[in-house]
C-alpha cells in the first residue's frame, strides 16, 4: 500500500497528530493544542511513523504526501471522512 492509502486508513486522531506535525508543532504542543499527555501524542507519532515506514517525523509528512507549498493551494491529503478534532 502506497502512503496515501495509509493515509486513508488512519484513525481520525492520528490524522489530527499527523496536521499538526505537518503544521510544525512538537509533541509537547500537539499535546496541549489536543489536549492529551505528551506520552499519548509519542504514541500517536510512533504509530505515524511505522505505518508509513518513515524513521523521522520530518519524514511522516513527506511520506503522507501532505506538504502543501503555499503557492499552490493544494490541501493536504486526508482521509474522506476526517474531520479535525482541536479541544
Amino acid at each position: 500500500m502506497d502512503a496515501r492509502g495509509v493515509v486513508q486508513n488512519l484513525s481520525a486522531r492520528q490524522c489530527d497528530v499527523l496536521n499538526l506535525i505537518v503544521r510544525g508543532l512538537s509533541n509537547k504542543e500537539i499535546a496541549r493544542t489536543l489536549n492529551l499527555a505528551e506520552g499519548t501524542v509519542k504514541i500517536h507519532v510512533a504509530a505515524l511513523l511505522r505505518k508509513l515506514g518513515v524513521h523521522r517525523r520530518s519524514a511522516v509528512a513527506v511520506a503522507a504526501g501532505v506538504i502543501s507549498l503555499p503557492a499552490t493551494g493544494v490541501p493536504p491529503v486526508v482521509p474522506e471522512n476526517y474531520v479535525p478534532r482541536v479541544a
